[in-house]
């Protein structure tokens, strides 16, 4: 929701200096400072504001919702004058002649007289202004295209490529710490703000997750194979050829079904002893 991710960003921008700023005669209760702050950046925006409201006078916390409103139409408009100023032009080039219920050419040159004064217009001002011009399917589309921009801004999202196995490991935090988007799992998991409330559960997540999962080998080598130069990668690529190859032909010589075959051909393997020596893992003992 818009309305939640601006709130968001409010809150990050005000909060701490609105509640440090606070005099006694503004509060309702003695209240710890730096746990309401945790609270509230924990909480919605409804939610948010009743726990305020619990320790602080409503005229006071009137001002504070006031500042949040102007905060939202300021950044509100800085978005509808940025997108005019950087796709008003381009999306109105891009309609067909045909589609022009006017002289498309003497809209869209370069020095068009209407274009500057469309990009000074408020939304419903200019979808009427428009009309003269575009047939209400062209108006929508502008209208969609603007909503998802606005969308994007409100938000502030980025896209981030992981892999399969890492968006199920992220799902599965997801689902067991209860968050309602991707944002909250890394807030959760990184943010300051719950480390006090949330550590033990974070903790325990962690722990289900990784006992659920099965190793990601591969994940692992390629991660590792990117702090290498390409020497040392060349290395390691041949280092697991010569084990699979020595392995391979271990395994059609070998005959023992006694004891533990496997854990006895890797103590006699020279590369796996090698590298035990580097090693700090006392589990590999």
């Amino acid at each position: 929701m818009p309305d939640q991710s601006l709130w968001r960003q409010f809150l990050h921008a005000q909060l701490n200096t609105f509640l440090s700023t606070l005099q006694e005669k503004d509060k309702v209760t003695n209240v710890n400072i730096d746990k309401l702050e945790r609270d509230v950046l924990a909480l919605g925006k409804s939610m948010g504001f009743i726990a305020l409201r619990k320790h602080i006078k409503p005229q006071k916390l009137g001002e504070f919702e006031q500042s949040f409103t102007m905060f939202k139409a300021q950044k509100e408009q800085e978005l509808w004058s940025d997108y005019l100023a950087n796709h008003l032009l381009k999306f109105l080039s891009s309609i067909p002649e045909s589609t022009y219920l006017k002289d498309k050419e003497a809209l869209v040159n370069a020095d068009s007289v209407t274009i500057k004064e469309w990009q000074t217009l408020a939304p419903k001002a200019l979808y009427s202004a428009m009309r003269a011009w575009l047939p209400q399917a062209s108006i929508k589309q502008f209208q969609n295209r603007y909503r998802a921009y606005k969308h994007r801004g409100i938000k502030r999202t980025d896209t981030i490529d992981v892999s399969p196995q890492t968006k199920t490991i992220i799902d599965m935090a997801k689902a067991e710490l209860n968050a309602s988007n991707y944002d909250e799992v890394f807030e959760l998991l990184f943010s300051k703000h719950y480390n006090v409330s949330a550590d033990s559960e974070v903790r325990a997540v962690k722990e289900q997750i990784s006992d659920a999962l099965p190793a990601s080998k591969n994940l692992f080598l390629e991660e590792f194979m990117l702090r290498l130069n390409p020497n040392d990668r060349n290395r390691v690529k041949l280092l697991i050829e010569v084990a699979f190859n020595d392995g391979w032909e271990r395994a059609k010589t070998c005959r023992k079904r006694k004891g533990d075959p496997r854990a006895e051909a890797l103590v006699d393997c020279s590369i796996f002893t090698t590298a035990a020596n580097f090693s700090t893992d006392e589990s590999s003992d």
